[in-house]
């Protein structure tokens, strides 16, 4: 083989080594999967942080936390917060010792009054409440407050007692029932007569007809109502507050 042979069979060696040559990995370039970390021999390589498979979701694709969405404090029931009915001064009289609760004649009657017909000045409503509510208690502390809350006693009697709590416990032991009839009257409707709401009316009004008579049946037996009756006026008890809320009278007979 001359020189001249041998020259070009070496240059086509070298064309075919050049075009078979791998190439080896380009740096620098970005092709949405990052190169396995190297790892030493016999262990599985660890793809790089930020590799496919290992990328952190978009905002919109993470999956939301289990669990039962929290619920808003503020949305309470408002009716559990209602303080309950509006008596107008209804009072928890329990000041009455424990071996008079429940043994007077008012112990069983309701300690919440019948709506009054026409509605009552606030004054004499809360007033009213609270007296069948401390009679009801069989309170006779209670009631002695009452009579004095306004500095004017009330007139419980027409004799010399000063005291209208200790006056109406002596009359329930000797089986007067005073409590009960202070509370029936209060339940029934009234009048009123100059600076007075009175109950019942026909302590005013007169009872003039049956019609009047029958109001107040339960509150005395009907021999007594017969005897009034025949006598033609109410002597029975009679209550009145001023319009101011000022208990002034609770005294039967003339």
């Amino acid at each position: 083989m001359n020189r001249t042979s041998l020259l070009s069979l070496c240059v086509a060696a070298s064309l075919v080594a050049c075009t078979e040559r791998t190439p080896g990995p380009t740096t620098g370039a970005d092709s949405g999967a990052s190169a396995a970390l190297p790892a030493p021999a016999g262990q599985t390589p660890t793809p790089a942080p930020g590799g496919a498979g290992n990328a952190a979701a978009p905002e919109a694709e993470r999956p939301t936390p289990s669990g039962t969405p929290a619920t808003d404090a503020a949305t309470a029931d408002s009716g559990s917060q209602t303080a309950g009915i509006n008596d107008a001064g209804v009072g928890e009289y329990t000041g009455a010792p424990a071996a008079e609760k429940g043994t007077c004649s008012a112990a069983g009657l309701s300690p919440r009054a019948t709506p009054a017909s026409p509605a009552l000045p606030p004054p004499v409503e809360s007033m009213r409440q609270r007296i069948i509510a401390a009679a009801v208690a069989c309170d006779y502390t209670a009631l002695n407050t009452l009579a004095d809350e306004n500095g004017k006693a009330v007139r419980f009697t027409f004799g010399d007692a000063t005291n209208a709590g200790e006056y109406w416990r002596a009359s329930e032991k000797l089986n007067n029932p005073v409590l009960a009839r202070i509370v029936k009257v209060l339940n029934l409707p009234y009048a009123k007569q100059g600076n007075l709401y009175f109950w019942p009316a026909v302590h005013v009004t007169g009872p003039t007809s049956d019609k009047d008579w029958s109001a107040i049946t339960g509150v005395y037996p009907e021999d007594e109502i017969e005897g009034m009756r025949d006598q033609g006026s109410y002597l029975g008890i009679r209550v009145g507050i001023t319009p101011e809320g000022d208990w002034q009278i609770a005294v039967d007979g003339d």
